[in-house]
């Protein structure tokens, strides 16, 4: 009976799919589920020691999660005077909804765009954004910081890097041990310069570079085995 009286908290599917796309982490998913199923019961005045009860962590915590949610536009703080001169803060998560929105609009946009270049779904479509977040987390080894979530943003948004060369250029840089954004954005705009279209221009870049290489390892310097190597002048073997 205790477990039917709780009740229940209703999240929207796309909030859970898209989270991480309008710059919430994992963290602040759950202090935003937890203050929601107080606001479901009426309480719009979360207690940050009771949410840090229920997730481990301590009070400060919790506020700090969300007020960078706050920084991030995420939510408002309204702060009011009761009726006993008490001053509450109840949270407004309606700028959460509304970048979900955003989101979806944006998203949809894409997809009739790509629709009507007439790219290939198998090449465009299977790569999404939170694909593309989740590989560079996953190679870093962390989650990204927000600046990081706005750097990403810009190379769909603004550059309108393509998501396979997006991945292509994280794995080249992982294969170059060169794990940071500044590299991986270096990589696409080389390809971009060169007006590359495909996976295959870029394979083919690799292949006559890899074949330079060969051809410098494979030359050999005469060197006389009779000679001081540490007091030569090695000019003469240039």
């Amino acid at each position: 009976m205790s477990f039917l009286k709780l009740g229940q908290t209703t999240l929207n599917n796309f909030l859970l799919q898209h989270y991480r796309e309008i710059g919430m982490n994992n963290d602040e998913l759950l202090v935003y589920i937890q203050t929601k199923m107080g606001a479901d019961h009426g309480d719009l005045e979360p207690s940050t020691e009771q949410i840090g009860q229920v997730l481990g962590w301590s009070a400060k915590k919790v506020f700090s999660h969300l007020e960078e949610m706050r920084k991030k536009g995420l939510v408002k703080f309204n702060s009011r005077h009761a009726n006993d001169g008490r001053v509450t803060t109840e949270l407004d998560f309606m700028p959460l909804y509304i970048a979900l929105f955003k989101n979806k609009v944006n998203h949809e946009s894409t997809n009739d765009r790509i629709d009507k270049q007439g790219l290939p779904p198998t090449e465009e479509g299977q790569i999404k954004r939170a694909d593309i977040y989740n590989l560079i987390e996953q190679e870093f080894g962390r989650p990204l910081s927000q600046i990081e979530m706005e750097t990403i943003k810009n190379w769909f948004d603004i550059d309108h890097f393509k998501p396979l060369f997006i991945k292509a250029a994280v794995q080249e840089a992982v294969l170059n041990g060169a794990l940071n954004l500044r590299y991986i954005e270096t990589i696409l705009v080389s390809w971009q310069k060169k007006n590359y279209h495909s996976l295959n221009d870029i394979a083919n870049e690799k292949n006559k570079h890899q074949q330079y290489k060969q051809l410098q390892s494979d030359e050999v310097i005469d060197i006389p085995l009779d000679i001081d190597i540490f007091n030569v002048d090695w000019d003469k073997f240039k």
